[in-house]
Formats: C-alpha cells, sequence, structure tokens
C-alpha cells in the first residue's frame, strides 16, 4: 500500500521548522521537502531582534531551527524543490525535479521569497563580477574599496551598516529619498562617517568592462555617475508561490491566507514569507509556522475520522 503522510510542509526555513516542530508535537506523521535549509536568514549577518536571543550570527540562528528539528521523528527530503503541488480527491501530491511523488492529507507551504532584481541593464551581464544580492556573502571581497547599495528599505539600511565596517565608502540610492526599517539601525546608517545616501536617486544602469566598474543613476532629472567596483541589490524579496496552482495570490505574487492559515484550497496552509499577511520578521515566520501546524493537524484528524 502507497504511504500517505499526515503532512508535508515544504520549505527549508523558520516558517518551515516551526511547523514541522508544532505538527508533530500533535501527533503527526510529518515530512519537510526541502532543496536546502536556512533560506533568508543565511544571508543575516547579526539578528538582535528575536526574543530571548540578544545577538547571533545568521547562519548560527538557523543552525540551531535545524538542530531543534530534529530533536523531534521528522522525516527529511532535502536537496530537491518540489515543483507542483495537486490534489486528488482528498489527498495531495507533492512532485519533486526527478518525478518522485509524496502524498499526503495536507501541506504547508512555507517556501519564502527569493532575492528581488531590478532588471536594469548590465544587472545580468555584471552579476557576481560586481554586481551581488547579498551583503553578509558577497561584501568581505570588497575591503576597503567604494561600494553603492541599490534600496533603501529594511534590506538596504541592514546591508549598509554592515558593508560600512568594510568598505572605504557606500553610497545608498534611495528611490523616495528615505530609509525605511529599523529606527536603531536607520540611525547606524546616518551615523556612519563613510555611508553616503543619495535621496531620490533611481538607477539607470551598470557599466564596465569585464568586472563592474560603475552604474549611472538619475536624481533631480540628471543622469550621474558614480564608479564603485561592487553593488549590492537590496530590494526586498519576490515570494516563491508559483510551486502550485491551487492557491490565490494578490499582485504582488503572495498566497492570499485566512485567518487560520488556509490558501483558498481547503487543507493547504501557508506561512511565512510567501503569504500576504504579517510582516516578514523571523519571529513572525516563526509564529506563522505554529499556526499553520496545529489548524493543520486538526484538518488531518478530521479527515482521517471521516474515512
Amino acid at each position: 500500500m502507497e504511504e500517505v503522510r499526515d503532512l508535508i510542509v515544504i520549505g527549508g526555513a523558520c516558517a518551515a521548522q516551526s511547523a514541522a516542530i508544532y505538527a508533530v508535537r500533535s501527533g503527526m506523521d510529518v515530512l519537510v521537502i526541502a532543496d536546502e535549509y536556512g533560506g533568508q536568514i543565511n544571508n543575516t549577518d547579526v539578528v538582535e531582534n528575536y526574543l530571548g536571543i540578544k545577538s547571533v550570527t545568521g547562519p548560527e540562528l538557523a543552525e540551531r531551527y535545524l538542530e531543534h528539528m530534529r530533536e523531534y521523528d521528522v522525516s527529511e527530503e532535502v536537496g530537491q524543490k518540489a515543483v507542483d503541488v495537486r490534489k486528488n480527491n482528498e489527498l495531495f501530491e507533492v512532485e519533486l525535479e526527478d518525478g518522485t511523488i509524496f502524498k499526503s492529507y495536507s501541506v504547508i507551504l512555507a517556501t519564502g521569497g527569493s532575492r528581488r532584481k531590478l532588471n536594469a541593464e548590465g544587472e545580468e551581464e555584471f552579476t557576481n563580477k560586481g554586481v551581488a544580492y547579498c551583503a553578509v556573502c558577497d561584501g568581505p571581497l570588497y575591503q576597503g574599496e567604494e561600494v553603492a547599495v541599490i534600496g533603501g528599505g529594511y534590506a538596504g539600511t541592514e546591508a549598509a551598516v554592515y558593508l560600512s565596517d568594510i568598505a572605504e565608502k557606500v553610497y545608498v540610492l534611495s528611490r523616495s529619498g528615505n530609509l525605511s526599517g529599523e529606527e536603531i539601525t536607520i540611525n547606524e546608517v546616518l551615523d556612519a562617517e563613510n555611508v553616503e545616501i543619495l535621496r531620490e536617486a533611481t538607477l539607470d544602469h551598470f557599466y564596465g568592462e569585464n568586472l563592474l566598474e560603475g552604474l549611472k543613476y538619475k536624481q533631480s532629472g540628471e543622469v550621474k555617475d558614480l564608479k564603485v567596483t561592487g553593488a549590492f541589490v537590496e530590494i526586498g524579496t519576490v515570494p516563491n508561490s508559483d510551486i502550485t496552482e491551487l492557491v490565490e495570490t494578490n499582485d504582488s505574487g503572495y498566497i492570499e491566507v485566512d485567518d487560520e492559515r488556509e490558501t483558498s484550497t481547503e487543507g493547504l496552509y501557508a506561512a511565512g514569507d510567501v503569504t500576504d499577511k504579517g510582516a516578514q520578521q523571523l519571529v513572525v515566520s516563526a509564529g506563522q509556522g505554529c499556526q499553520a501546524a496545529l489548524n493543520a493537524s486538526e484538518y488531518v484528524k478530521q479527515q482521517k475520522s471521516n474515512n
């Protein structure tokens, strides 16, 4: 007889691991499917706003999440992406890249997001040749050099603070003219002597020969030149929501869920940065993973009692 899991959790970061823990504790047989573990937190230098932990590096916290999940009897399928989720009668089918199919009574989508790109001229050409999307990953390559951060929001201000300790000079291009994010981080940016804010500045294009040599930006109706060897695109994320046709998404691609974290398909739940509710913060994702798991567990128990 083909094995049917109680619950499949798709994702490898905070929301997914929280969901797995709570589901197992609720008596569920849980399978976690992830192409890799950690998610966006692996790109975070220091986490200082997670309750109960004063300061920890992003990768270290990600490792703690994984270790905690593995304290429980959770099955894992790691190294491949789930490419489709469909529903056949009362059961869900989750297909992997190699065609393997797993079945379950319920599914939680905790697939997070991917770094948003500008789609600007020269961006693709100079990706990994000066244009980067992770200050923590690639910032150390630009020790003592001049770099730019594209974006003045939450991700951009955090990147600017991190890079200010590495680079000779950091330019922050803020399209709106303002900085947003946590007040404490904004103040660090403003107080850093080697950080300059270019307000109401919009990127035009990147240029160089084999490697990035600079960028052009528009400000006050003029096209201006900025010579930098590194440019970090920090304009947030796009949700990884294209895994299934069973969900409804908003105009930005985020999966719509109700107050129970259930999508438009009964038995299919979503949590974390892929959804349309809640701030994109670790503590929020962890809570949403818990909520989705508890509700999914009740759904599964009801389904099994009806059979």
